[in-house]
């Protein structure tokens, strides 16, 4: 995966709820709207997490690792899922969330890992995966700046392929914590890191300022229902949602890609001859007058002397007789030249 493109991930997280059919519509829907990578995430409840370990506020519908566990799935359904985005185009990333986890994607052969936020304190998972030579992408979340520079010298100094998000842990993230300035931070900070945004805010106002920013890696949570199950299926995109994400963002690279130059405007003289204003006679005007302020107006189209010349074309004498609405042109005016 080339981490310097832009690309749009939609982050299908566990809103499958461990169904293989709702999973593969996901990532077909995904695709349909546009997006160029999809990300699911690899739990090991075992490898990832004490039974009774605490859940977050967001979610209390079951216990961690039980949630896990159910919604889980074997080597060969995730076989199909990565077959399923092949088949609709669109790049295949997860997140894993223990040593185990990445063993296990490493099997399958996955194109990119994420690394979550709540992993960027251990080490030996960091270590692990940065020995893979897998492309990484790098979630920033809830991570101190010391954190995070422990973590990316991890991957920088084996030369790996890795890029880094800005995020905000929160869910949905208040428009006050979304942290756009943490993307300049990030530029100056780890100069040369490919830079992405993971948005937890509502609507797509946020990933569009985040890559007009400069973050071109943009993700955000996808869900065919925000009525569906499961802890982010509230703050996703329903597909139309995400469809205009894409629209926008891409309409925007083609923007930002192609400046315009406003000394040139050539290619609006048919229109600037519709649209803008010349000279007129308010009143007939007999050939031989020599025009007065209350002769004239100022009317399109703006194939006559252009209204810049109202003050200048004043005393000079018309060389025809001119009816109400007459465009004036420098040929109709004695002594007056073609400007």
């Amino acid at each position: 995966m080339d981490l310097n493109k832009r690309k749009i991930i939609a982050e299908l997280g566990m809103t499958h709820d461990g169904s293989l059919g709702q999973a593969k519509c996901m990532i077909k829907a995904a695709a349909e709207c546009g997006v160029d990578a999809v990300k699911l995430q690899t739990h090991i409840s075992e490898a990832e997490t004490i039974k009774n370990a605490p859940k977050p506020p967001y979610f209390k519908g079951e216990g961690r690792y039980e949630f896990f566990k159910r919604t889980a799935f074997d080597m060969d359904q995730w076989k199909e899922l990565k077959e399923c985005a092949k088949e609709n185009k669109v790049e295949f990333m997860s997140s894993p969330f223990s040593i185990e986890a990445v063993d296990f994607l490493l099997e399958l052969g996955i194109d990119c890992f994420k690394v979550p936020s709540g992993e960027i304190t251990n080490i030996p998972y960091l270590v692990h995966l940065a020995e893979a030579k897998v492309p990484v992408i790098v979630s920033s979340g809830m991570s101190s700046l010391e954190e995070l520079d422990e973590c990316m010298e991890i991957f920088l100094k084996r030369n790996c392929n890795v890029a880094l998000m800005q995020c905000s842990s929160e869910y949905p993230c208040d428009p006050r914590h979304v942290g756009l300035n943490i993307i300049d931070l990030f530029k100056e900070r780890y100069k040369g890191v490919p830079l992405g945004f993971s948005d937890h805010s509502s609507g797509e106002w946020a990933a569009i300022a985040a890559f007009q920013r400069g973050a071109h890696l943009l993700e955000k949570h996808f869900t065919l229902s925000k009525k569906m199950y499961g802890p982010d299926a509230k703050m996703s995109m329903e597909p139309h949602e995400m469809e205009m994400l894409c629209s926008s963002i891409k309409n925007l690279e083609i923007a930002l890609d192609n400046p315009v130059d406003k000394k040139d405007v050539s290619s609006y003289e048919d229109m600037k001859v519709i649209f803008q204003k010349s000279i007129v006679a308010v009143k007939e005007i007999p050939k031989g007058t020599a025009l007065t302020e209350d002769m004239i107006g100022y009317k399109k189209p703006g194939t006559g002397i252009p209204t810049k010349y109202y003050k200048e074309v004043l005393g000079h004498k018309v060389k025809r007789d001119l009816s109400f609405d007459d465009i004036i042109g420098f040929d109709d005016l004695e002594g007056f030249e073609n400007k």
